[in-house]
């Protein structure tokens, strides 16, 4: 059941928080918070019963794997091996379950065998949830767990806003916020903020990246079909692409946001205008920045800091001290991050385009004297955001070359040519891009009433001036209209892109 269709938005989430509530005052927070876990199992179960029992059991082993680390404090070198053996059985699931074909089909090219695909039943937000896991159990060997029992690690892992498609969030955020039994069930404030950042959210999927979609999906089907495109049109498909991920997956973090709101449980920022960035280690702090988080936490500081203590070691000078610190770290967490995304050679090298450009950004940083204008800056990162998305969109890497060809010109003739109201959709792009650089983004908008668990920063209150969120009539005439037009414009439109990975 998706956030924006009627069921979710008309039934089931009205009547979730009036559960919510009534559990709370019969039995206090710790009813409400059992009542938050059960409903977040139910949520899931919607998409399937076979898929819940996959979650439960993920559920049940790093709960208990969790515990155990966490209780062999004073033998550090089980507790470690424990930990390892534990994120390995974590990985060799999710590999089976979304990679398993991927790797048949590498078995059949390199031997020439037949090996026929497995049928695999892959959970929705599956890599969602095992790295908030692999994080609890980092976290439980550090020896920096929170309080908890096992409801709320249910709402921590698989809390129904986040467990399909993020935001991913951290063990010590949310542990703190659930062990609060002086939070009010009910706060009417807190009730309409939640619900004007689900609307805004809402807003952006089903009006804006549903109606640009189309456009994106012409032109990289036509491509795949062999069908002949001009540079123009290429580019202008692949923006579109661009500007229709954004929409949607920023839309579904704010309606997670929201809706976390609405229950009391603050969640993290996923976006910031990100392509407002002038250099691309900017931009990855601004887009997806949880997932940014999560593997700079867990994996580029771990191989940094193995990096200086080899280069110092080893006696490396400032070349070698930088590939080892910077370079490298940077390349294999972002080659990292794009086999997190899906099973294909193009979402390998959509992950190497973006370490290899974070490590020229940094060797520029480091080692030029001469400092790039911010909008030469903001060009080039733009760029190759949109050309690394070419290959993150594309079926595979032949359909993203040929992509490619046709953005640079070089394309052969192709099959047949493609009709495309290239007026409308370049004119959509000038307003969607327009929104996305002039427009303060949710967040500002609503810095009145901070949604967020993040700090706020001190430049959110300037930057939103009169768009700024008030309790005001005409503030909620606005808001109301906007989720109208959100709420009828909702059709069979395409589920959110992030629900594949």
């Amino acid at each position: 059941m998706s956030f924006t269709s009627y069921q979710f938005i008309l039934l089931f989430l009205p009547i979730s928080y009036l559960g919510f509530l009534l559990a709370h005052r019969l039995g206090g927070w710790q009813w409400a918070i059992n009542f938050l876990a059960v409903l977040s199992l139910a949520f899931y179960a919607m998409w399937g019963f076979s898929l819940l029992i996959i979650l439960l059991g993920s559920l049940a082993f790093n709960y208990g794997a969790g515990n155990v680390i966490a209780c062999l404090g004073n033998n550090p070198k089980v507790a470690r091996n424990t930990l390892l053996g534990s994120i390995g059985i974590n990985l060799a699931i999710l590999g089976y379950l979304k990679y398993t074909n991927f790797f048949i089909d590498l078995a059949n090219q390199a031997t020439g065998a037949g090996f026929a695909h497995h049928d695999i039943l892959v959970p929705l937000g599956v890599s969602f949830f095992t790295f908030i896991q692999i994080g609890y159990l980092i976290d439980a060997f550090n020896g920096q767990l929170l309080k908890h029992d096992i409801a709320r690690y249910v709402v921590f892992a698989a809390f129904f806003p986040c467990v399909t498609a993020g935001p991913l969030v951290m063990q010590q955020e949310m542990m703190a916020q659930l062990d609060n039994p002086q939070q009010p069930a009910f706060d009417a404030r807190r009730l309409i903020v939640g619900l004007t950042m689900f609307g805004m959210g809402l807003f952006k999927k089903v009006v804006l990246a549903d109606t640009i979609a189309p456009f994106a999906n012409q032109v990289f089907d036509g491509a795949a079909a062999g069908v002949t495109l001009s540079p123009s049109l290429a580019w202008i498909g692949a923006v579109c692409y661009t500007l229709q991920l954004y929409f949607d997956f920023s839309g579904y973090s704010d309606m997670a946001i929201g809706i976390g709101t609405i229950f009391g449980i603050k969640l993290p920022l996923n976006f910031d205008s990100p392509f407002k960035s002038t250099n691309i280690s900017e931009f990855w702090r601004r887009w997806h920045m949880t997932m940014t988080r999560f593997f700079t936490n867990y994996i580029y500081s771990g191989l940094a800091m193995k990096g200086m203590r080899n280069s110092s070691k080893w006696g490396f000078g400032r070349v070698g001290r930088f590939v080892l610190v910077a370079a490298m770290p940077s390349t294999v967490t972002f080659l990292v991050a794009g086999v997190w995304h899906g099973s294909g050679w193009n979402y390998v090298l959509y992950g190497l385009l973006h370490g290899v450009a974070i490590a020229t950004f940094l060797a520029w940083r480091e080692f030029s004297a001469i400092k790039l204008p911010a909008v030469l800056g903001w060009a080039i990162t733009l760029v190759t955001v949109i050309s690394g998305l070419v290959m993150f969109r594309a079926a595979d890497v032949p359909a993203a070359i040929g992509i490619y060809s046709n953005m640079l010109g070089l394309a052969s003739p192709g099959t047949g040519t493609l009709v495309l109201d290239s007026a409308q959709a370049l004119s959509m792009v000038v307003l969607y891009g327009a929104i996305t650089m002039l427009f303060p983004n949710t967040q500002q908008i609503l810095h009145h009433d901070w949604p967020a668990i993040d700090v706020k920063p001190v430049t959110s209150a300037l930057d939103a001036g009169l768009l700024a969120w008030r309790p005001a009539i005409g503030t909620a005439l606005v808001s109301a209209c906007l989720f109208t037009v959100a709420l009828t414009s909702i059709g069979s439109g395409s589920s959110f892109l992030y629900y594949k990975f």
